[in-house]
């Protein structure tokens, strides 16, 4: 592949989020009937979990969330299976959070001092971005095992086995969904997680908006209030950290720009790093990991070009919004273009806004690192914009202010 084209797929290593579909939690026999509130909670009690388990919370989001399941994201019997279990796994997870929290009451005494928050969206370099900080010695990038189950306090060497075995299964089940097209090259259980994983446990993570067709639930997220969510967010983050202690963590999650004021307002002095990329290109990438997603639950998965340009030019607007109130010291902007030409520059722009000292090795790091990603993102055959019934001249058209202001 030339040098031109390299940068078309090198950043698309932004995997499905939520991990797809829960395919191998799925309960031999289990009806799925019509999704309610209340059966979850019948399921996860059936399943032996103790009824002290917390009283559980964000449950009207719940109810919106599977009502747009049960009438827009037409479902097929194992679909329904796989959505249910997901569902009631993130449940437990919240349940056994909230547990601990009452258990161990100095969790919430843990201080996530200045932590560094990624946004970019699907295909635009910031998972690229989180894993080359990670090699950082003084920047923890919380794993994707440690995110699955952030209330897990269990240490012994078998059950840390246990758990790195149940994330990987789900970073291969992902990457395995949008397999050849460049998509989930960076997903591994000992890889830096993205931490919308800490928010589908609220039930207010618009990346289940990519697995699934719900676009009742997402016009509601997108206009929610995510103070709480993002105050959840801290006490899952505050019970990794108790387990295993950070020092200054680095999180991710694509859809993080638009919600700036409400995660600043739980994380008041945290930083924001945007990754900007032509929208044409990370439109592309949803719709692409969308229907790679959805083909494995819905009946007759809908045409997702149209939807995903329209959700893209809506968060952008959001974001634009949500940032103009806000310092320039608080948010840097970065470019995918520069990112995949010069990573290592790039880090040390990332460690300067950050007030983090660069270590001597880390250029030859994160060179090497990227060159790694970059010969796996050569063998993927990148999706195109015609795939899913779009333009790219009329995508590039449609995006231009945007696409002037980060010249992009």
């Amino acid at each position: 592949m030339s040098r031109r084209s390299e940068p078309a797929v090198l950043a698309r290593e932004s995997a499905a989020p939520w991990g797809g579909p829960a395919w191998r939690h799925v309960a031999p026999g289990y009806d799925p009937g019509t999704p309610t509130v209340e059966s979850l909670l019948a399921r996860i009690r059936m399943g032996g979990e103790p009824d002290d388990g917390g009283e559980p919370r964000f449950l009207p989001a719940l109810g919106r969330f599977l009502r747009s399941l049960d009438t827009e994201a037409d479902l097929h019997a194992e679909g329904r299976r796989a959505a249910h279990a997901e569902l009631a796994a993130a449940l437990r997870r919240q349940r056994q959070t909230i547990q601990l929290l009452r258990d161990r009451p100095e969790i919430a005494r843990i201080d996530i001092r200045t932590p560094l928050f990624l946004t970019g969206l699907p295909g635009s370099g910031a998972a690229l971005l989180h894993n080359a900080l990670a090699e950082h010695p003084g920047l923890d990038a919380p794993t994707l095992a440690e995110l699955h189950d952030p209330a897990d306090c269990r240490a012994s060497p078998r059950r840390r086995r246990e758990a790195l075995e149940r994330a990987g299964a789900l970073a291969r089940d992902a990457a395995g969904a949008t397999a050849g097209r460049g998509s989930g090259l960076l997903l591994g259980a000992a890889r830096a997680g993205g931490c919308h994983r800490l928010l589908g446990n609220a039930f207010h993570g618009m990346a289940a908006t990519l697995p699934w067709h719900v676009p009742g639930y997402a016009a509601w997220l997108e206009t929610t209030d995510m103070t709480e969510a993002y105050a959840f967010h801290r006490a899952q983050l505050q019970a990794v950290s108790w387990r295993i202690p950070v020092s200054r963590p680095v999180l991710r999650d694509s859809f993080h720009a638009r919600y700036l004021p409400q995660l600043l307002r739980v994380y008041p002095d945290a930083k924001v790093i945007q990754v900007h990329r032509d929208p044409a290109d990370t439109v592309t990438a949803c719709a692409g990991i969308a229907t790679a997603l959805r083909s494995r639950t819905a009946r007759r998965p809908p045409r997702v070009g149209q939807e995903w340009a329209d959700r893209i030019e809506r968060h952008l607007v959001a974001a634009e919004r949500a940032r103009s109130g806000l310092s320039q010291e608080r948010v840097l902007d970065l470019r995918f273009e520069d990112l995949v030409a010069d990573p290592a520059r790039q880090v040390r722009a990332v460690l300067a806004f950050a007030g983090v000292t660069p270590t001597p090795l880390l250029d030859r790091v994160v060179a090497a690192f990227v060159a790694r990603t970059a010969r796996a993102a050569r063998r993927s055959r990148p999706f195109q914009p015609a795939e899913f019934g779009l333009s790219r001249r009329e995508l590039s058209g449609r995006f231009s202010l945007y696409r002037s202001r980060y010249k992009v």
